[in-house]
């Protein structure tokens, strides 16, 4: 009762928001109550399979709007995607030197607190690398938190004043014109989560539900059976569940070990919102996408929430989603290769330097 009584109250305050025109509305409003709650009132957890839901919702609603000519897009975005996701680790790298200098962290947890790899993926090394798994957890927490509930507002602030290219709201007009009862197309819509889910438990990948509904939903919306766009109440319903999800993970505990590292973690997260858009400023010269869809293709806040603003904004969302699935799938790859390079050359340098002491 108190789990489903949550979930109401969030989606209640993700709808006002929506209402209100905010970017994001259904997401940053149930993310502010499933934070509240979990900071003021209780702990609260929710099972993996609300979580792979909502993103199975929302993938679902993102892979209808896909047109085929987008792979052809995405192929010329792979040069810039890649010299941003290279500034990117090195600048993580050196913001994680910086963490490691100026705190009393070892060197395996400053880095795994400022790769950018998702929060998850960073845990997992943590304790295969016997690191200090709490920290890397706040930290992390922080961080995505941080993004997800600033980079949203600021983009819908940006579009009110830099021009756009409203792709995404050319698709959405042209799929709304598929002649079917919407009591049906629910019907469509809850067989492809249904397969979503499915495959998502059999075969576990990183973001799989987000993934495989995206894939899912193309296919079968290209090949087999048009459908009208996904009525904004059901995607707002997912993005609501992703957002309390996320809110109820940021807890006290997070706050006091950030703040124990004192401003050395406040300039740390600073940096990564200001680096955002050094990186995507980049991306931006080097495609002929709009400034803000680049924004949200390059933030490493996660791919079904960037998604999910930019099909609010009337972008190009489809693009948006390919470019954090590849930018995800990439980091998840190459990361763990990465670290037992960087943390041994960092434990190497810490004996050497101890020895010559």
């Amino acid at each position: 009762m108190k789990k489903g009584l949550l979930l109401f109250i969030a989606f209640t305050v993700g709808y006002l928001f929506d209402l209100l025109n905010m970017p994001a509305g259904w997401l940053l409003g149930a993310m502010l109550v499933g934070a509240f709650y979990r900071l003021m009132i209780d702990d609260i957890a929710y099972p993996n399979l609300l979580f792979d839901l909502s993103l199975a919702v929302i993938g679902v609603s993102i892979s209808l709007s896909i047109k085929a000519k987008m792979f052809q897009e995405v192929a010329s975005y792979l040069l810039p995607l890649a010299v941003s996701m290279i500034i990117l680790l090195i600048a993580s790298w050196v913001l994680g030197k910086i963490l490691k200098n100026y705190s009393n962290l070892d060197s395996k947890t400053a880095l795994f607190c400022c790769l950018p790899a998702g929060a998850s993926v960073m845990m997992a090394l943590s304790r295969e690398y016997n690191a200090n798994l709490g920290m890397v957890a706040a930290f992390q927490t922080v961080r995505i938190m941080m993004l997800v509930s600033t980079i949203p507002l600021v983009a819908g602030f940006m579009s009110s004043f830099l021009s756009t290219d409203e792709v995404q709201g050319a698709a959405m007009k042209a799929t709304s014109q598929v002649n079917m009862p919407m009591g049906l197309a629910i019907l469509f819509y809850l067989l492809l989560i249904g397969i979503t889910l499915f495959l998502a438990k059999k075969w576990r990948i990183p973001i799989a539900p987000f993934l495989y509904a995206i894939i899912i939903g193309f296919l079968f919306h290209t090949f087999i059976q048009p459908l009208p766009t996904m009525p904004n109440l059901l995607v707002g319903m997912g993005m609501a569940m992703l957002g309390v999800i996320i809110g109820v993970r940021f807890d006290r505990r997070a706050l006091k070990e950030i703040k124990e590292i004192g401003w050395t973690s406040v300039w740390i997260l600073l940096s990564f919102f200001f680096l955002t858009f050094v990186v995507t400023f980049v991306f931006y010269l080097m495609t002929p996408l709009d400034f803000i869809t680049s924004l949200l293709a390059i933030v490493p806040a996660g791919a079904p929430q960037m998604s999910s603003v930019a099909a609010s904004l009337d972008l190009d969302a489809s693009i948006v989603a390919a470019m954090q699935v590849i930018r995800l799938l990439v980091l998840v790859l190459i990361i763990p290769m990465l670290v037992p390079f960087l943390v041994s050359k960092e434990q190497g340098n810490e004996i050497s330097g101890q020895e010559n002491t």
